[in-house]
């Protein structure tokens, strides 16, 4: 396990239960969407316990009873983008809204960068949470991608160096549209990672995973992605800029 980090070691000192990994939902601490959609929720929370970053679960329920109070920073991470939607439904999408809106973070990871646009790219097109100005077109396939940084100073992809290898599972095609920054993007131009922000809070947004891939046998650390993560976190908590 890596070293803890200063952020974790902050994140670790502001929550009540200590630094002791997933389980209970944490006093205003990250929490990880791992309700009905969220398959990938398990690759998030080892990449976390891997950065020692204590964390808890959402489900569909806490998010439509209000329990988003309980969370500084919610990762919805990637799944069955459909199944996500049909879940949260309107109130729960509500709910998240009004979450980062108040100044709670949001980290999106493909399916979680689906449900963030104005639109969701599933059948019907359904309303999505509509807290970044992105254009998401679905796109196929499970690899290693290459994605070439932008901006390399932003705090986000700081110290990841020009280009990554990194694992894509049916992310988007991402367009970013006003007010939205592209920290990296993929061989054919479209942003694989952006940025902004929704009233008080900040939005990051992943197509590909900085988490790895534990049925893909995909190391984020091998692969120098898991920075990625742990910068997004950072970013989307409130550190930097």
């Amino acid at each position: 396990m890596r070293e803890t980090s200063f952020l974790a070691s902050i994140l670790c000192a502001l929550i009540v239960a200590g630094c002791g990994g997933s389980g209970e939902m944490a006093e205003r601490g990250i929490c990880v969407y791992a309700g009905s959609g969220a398959v990938l929720a398990r690759d998030v929370e080892v990449a976390l316990d891997e950065l020692a970053l204590p964390h808890g679960e959402v489900d569909e329920r806490d998010v439509r009873s209000g329990r988003l109070d309980k969370c500084s920073l919610l990762i919805v991470p990637g799944g069955q983008t459909a199944q996500c939607v049909a879940a949260l439904g309107a109130e729960g999408f509500e709910h998240i809204r009004e979450f980062v809106a108040d100044g709670g973070g949001y980290v999106g990871i493909c399916a979680g960068a689906y449900i963030a646009a104005r639109r969701v790219e599933v059948p019907g097109r359904p309303q999505g949470l509509d807290i970044i100005e992105i254009e998401n077109v679905r796109s196929a396939g499970t690899e290693v991608r290459t994605i070439f940084v932008t901006q390399p100073d932003h705090p986000i992809v700081e110290g990841c160096g020009g280009e990554l290898r990194i694992w894509y599972q049916n992310g988007p095609l991402i367009e970013a549209g006003e007010g939205v920054e592209t920290l990296a993007v993929y061989e054919d131009g479209s942003a694989a990672i952006v940025c902004s922000t929704y009233g008080e809070g900040r939005v990051v947004i992943f197509s590909p995973h900085p988490e790895g891939s534990l049925e893909g046998s995909v190391d984020a650390e091998e692969y120098a992605t898991l920075r990625l993560l742990e910068n997004a976190v950072a970013f989307a908590s409130g550190e930097g800029r």
